[in-house]
């Protein structure tokens, strides 16, 4: 199969239009609500440690490694997409969104003072590998659900962002992943 027709043929032949407006609102819910910030912590539990360097890293992983496991070439093909448009929809928003000031505060003021805050790019990828294995091979994935909230908290236990721009981080893979991918079969 040709490359232009493998792409054009790994588009959804329909969007999810609820799930897009559901993860849309969350988005802006994390832009708009303004969180508290959380303080930094003097120490970083084990866990956290462990999944911010090392286990945040598994659903990446496997959302690579299932479609060549099953020899499912659209599928392979639909993760490199939702991949690199989850990349490059969080770094556009984060360059986009940093000087914005809603509510007094800084949209790109991360609590540690650096900026670029919003959206987290941890959150959207653990999200965009999360929402790709669960969309395209089923719920069981969701077992993955508790790293991907593993991997938000570490970033805030690394006073790296803040609560808002985790759950915009998340929306954001999971949109791409909803406009992206469609369903084994």
């Amino acid at each position: 199969m040709k490359l232009k027709t493998l792409c054009l043929n790994s588009l959804p032949k329909c969007l999810p239009l609820k799930g897009i407006m559901l993860f849309f609102l969350l988005f802006l819910v994390g832009v708009i609500v303004p969180f508290p910030k959380i303080a930094k912590q003097p120490q970083v539990p084990t866990a956290f440690s462990v999944t911010e360097h090392y286990a945040r890293f598994v659903p990446t992983i496997t959302s690579f490694a299932l479609p060549l496991a099953k020899r499912d070439i659209v599928g392979l093909v639909q993760i490199i997409h939702v991949s690199i448009a989850t990349t490059i929809a969080t770094h556009a928003l984060k360059w986009g969104l940093n000087n914005v000031v809603l509510f007094g505060r800084r949209l790109g003021e991360r609590p540690n003072g650096s900026s670029k805050n919003m959206p987290s790019g941890h959150s959207s990828m653990v999200a965009c590998a999360l929402g790709f294995l669960v969309r395209r091979y089923g719920w069981v994935w969701l077992w993955f659900l508790p790293l991907a909230f593993m991997t938000m908290g570490a970033r805030i236990f690394y006073n790296a962002h803040t609560i808002g721009a985790l759950i915009a981080g998340f929306s954001v893979g999971i949109l791409c992943v909803l406009f992206l991918t469609s369903r084994f079969k």
